[in-house]
């Protein structure tokens, strides 16, 4: 990169003036820095030496930039004098041997410098890559050593330093410059328009300038992931049409051409599905984006944009099916699993603990609950409400009901913060980070997941299979669709609650329910089942016959569940019969009338013993108020109700009426 002599006057100046005192020195003491250090002064060195750099340009460029580190905290004590000090020593030596006139460090070809600082380090047996791994361990990789890195992370200092131009005329844009929101808990900042080839990287910076920036319909993320099919399609036409500088001839023929060159590319990643899988999502989200691409610049009548109408180029047809989402792939945290977390939370670092408990508690994104603020708590007259914004569909002052238990678990958070963050958090963020690279960002949702992993692995927390259990934030959120759904929220209700923005999402959860339900059918078949006798006595029967003979299918009675069940049993009357006691309510007039259609499982046990202990409760009530006559009212209703509870807990089979009592008379037969 050249440097214009008047920006680099202008900002060397600004540099100079702002070394003074400490900084301006060429040698750091440590225990004289006037960014005070806690801990114990365990490092390599006490002094970094900058001296050693002859260059004194690049020198003054050292200094500042880790000047600029350790003032705003984005660097620690331990970055500097232990981490980065035989890095600083090396860059040094080799600055000093190679290129001690130069004019700054981005004034040398950084192509050039990196070759000849890997020949540089090898020959003095110094790392160029280190192998580094996920957090759990399972999954390994190259990256750059730390002696590259700095040598990286200074020259992209520098190279923003220097560069005046606004961050639209960049080939990197950096969108913490740019007006625009954008997800914090996410590592990255940047967006390269480097690997779209010249002269089409104009018109694509054009393109997502006009939709990211000016009518802000994409996200900084959804840009992101917009530039690989666009690079990939560009660098296509370019080998295709080497004369090309706009896509005006654009032709059917070239997207099919596009569309086989798709197929010879390699895969990347570790997906699960097969191979002609991933080339179908490949060629459908590739042609997407060059789809909408084309449409977009055409409505606009840019120049650059091809003749032919976008559907005369693209067809309907071009795109594979996409399978529609099902129950199965929807991965939540179930109880047995959550249980397991529970368990073992005082094994979790004790920063994500509140983090972890508010994220299963409120069904929120992983996003919005890091963003939350202090101020998230609302008390209204049915409790505490917990207060956020939903920012993938653009929904601000979200609110959703949450327990004491969590209100009080977000009060001890905003005391601790209070404690703790008061000067690197004026956002008034729940869960700020407080120091390091990402002081004043919101906790980052990657070391979240981490920690998460490590949990599940050190502790070895595994699903109904027997698989060391993987956790994906989302999957707290599914869980909490789920868990509504299973404690009967109506679906619209469930909607609104999670902010989904149509109901699909939510209709997942549905189907995910009715599997749950018919698993606790199976375990409620096997443990057991009750029904009265004429004479209210409890016998054994067959469920699946007495579900024939009351003209039903058993897979009808699993499909229903929701409309046969009542809060004391299940009736499976046929639909096409009218109910004998339909208007006696008093008490459970099933019960009362011993119907031949009531039947309860082991399900509804909890309910009875409920009932038990309230009866219980109610005789105690009349015995000191002398109630006698209502004691011996409600005594017979105890008396069976704990008959029903009795056998369900001890019970073995499966209990129902006799076969005679089963069968319909003629009239109800021909009814039915």
């Amino acid at each position: 990169m050249h440097i214009d002599t008047f920006r680099l006057a202008k900002q060397v100046s600004y540099m100079i003036e702002n070394l003074t005192g400490y900084w301006a020195e060429d040698v750091w003491n440590i225990e004289q820095c006037p960014i005070k250090y806690s801990g114990q002064m365990k490092f390599k060195a006490r002094n970094m030496n900058f001296a050693k750099i002859s260059n004194p340009n690049i020198r003054n460029e050292v200094k500042f930039y880790f000047s600029v580190r350790l003032q705003n905290k984005t660097y620690r004590h331990t970055s500097l004098w232990d981490g980065y000090y035989p890095a600083v020593k090396a860059l040094a030596k080799f600055i000093s041997l190679k290129y001690p006139n130069s004019i700054s460090i981005i004034d040398i070809n950084k192509d050039k410098f990196l070759l000849e600082y890997r020949t540089f380090l090898a020959s003095r047996n110094l790392p160029i890559v280190t192998h580094g791994k996920n957090a759990i361990g399972n999954k390994r990789y190259i990256k750059a050593s730390i002696y590259i890195n700095l040598y990286n992370q200074i020259y992209e200092f520098f190279s923003d330093y220097y560069d005046n131009r606004t961050e639209i005329e960049k080939d990197r844009w950096d969108v913490r410059k740019l007006p625009i929101d954008f997800n914090q808990t996410r590592g990255e900042y940047t967006i390269s328009f480097e690997t779209v080839v010249t002269p089409f990287r104009k018109w694509v910076k054009k393109y997502l300038e006009q939709r990211m920036v000016i009518q802000q319909n994409l996200s900084f993320a959804r840009s992101r992931s917009i530039l690989p099919p666009l690079s990939a399609f560009f660098k296509f036409i370019a080998v295709r049409y080497p004369e090309w500088d706009d896509l005006s001839l654009l032709s059917r023929n070239d997207i099919l051409s596009f569309m086989g060159h798709l197929r010879t590319l390699p895969l990347k990643g570790n997906s699960k599905n097969t191979i002609e899988e991933q080339m179908k999502n490949r060629i459908r989200v590739y042609l997407y984006e060059v789809q909408a691409y084309v449409s977009y610049i055409q409505r606009l009548e840019w120049d650059f944009a091809p003749k032919k109408p976008i559907n005369h180029l693209i067809f309907p047809e071009d795109f594979p099916k996409k399978e529609r989402l099902k129950a199965e792939d929807i991965k939540y945290i179930p109880d047995d699993v959550w249980e397991q977390i529970l368990e073992n939370l005082s094994e979790l670092n004790a920063h994500y603990v509140p983090i972890l408990l508010v994220l299963e508690a409120s069904g929120f994104r992983i996003s919005d609950t890091l963003l939350l603020k202090k101020n998230c708590l609302e008390k209204k007259s049915d409790g505490w409400w917990l207060v956020g914004d939903q920012r993938k569909v653009n929904y601000t002052n979200h609110k959703i009901p949450i327990t004491d238990d969590i209100a009080d678990v977000i009060h001890a958070q905003v005391k601790l913060m209070d404690t703790e963050s008061s000067d690197s958090n004026q956002r008034d963020l729940l869960f700020p980070n407080i120091d390091g690279r990402r002081k004043t960002l919101p906790i980052s949702a990657k070391v979240f997941n981490d920690n998460l992993n490590k949990l599940t692995h050190r502790c070895q927390i595994r699903d109904s299979s027997g698989e060391i259990f993987h956790i994906k934030n989302h999957a707290f959120r599914h869980r909490y669709g789920v868990n509504m759904i299973n404690n009967g929220m109506n679906i619209l209700h469930l909607q609104k609650l999670m902010a989904h923005a149509s109901p699909e999402m939510t209709l997942i959860y549905a189907q995910i329910h009715d599997n749950t339900l018919r698993d606790e059918w199976e375990k409620a078949r096997s443990k057991g089942a009750v029904m009265l006798s004429p004479n209210g006595n409890i016998i054994e029967a067959d469920l699946e016959g007495q579900a024939k003979e009351n003209g039903l299918e058993l897979e009808w009675i699993r499909h229903n569940m929701d409309s046969i069940r009542l809060d004391h049993g299940f009736c499976i009357k046929s639909p096409k019969l009218t109910c004998d006691f339909l208007e006696q309510t008093l008490e459970p007039p099933c019960i009362k009338n011993n119907c031949r259609s009531f039947h309860a499982d082991h399900t509804f046990l909890s309910y009875y013993k409920e009932q038990i202990s309230k009866i219980e409760s109610d005789i105690e009530l009349y015995k000191k108020s002398n109630r006698l006559r209502s004691i011996e009212l409600i005594q017979p209703k105890l008396k069976r109700y704990k008959e029903i509870a009795s056998s369900l807990e001890a019970g073995d089979g499966i209990y129902g009426l006799s076969k005679d009592r089963r069968e319909y008379m003629k009239k109800e037969r021909n009814e039915v």
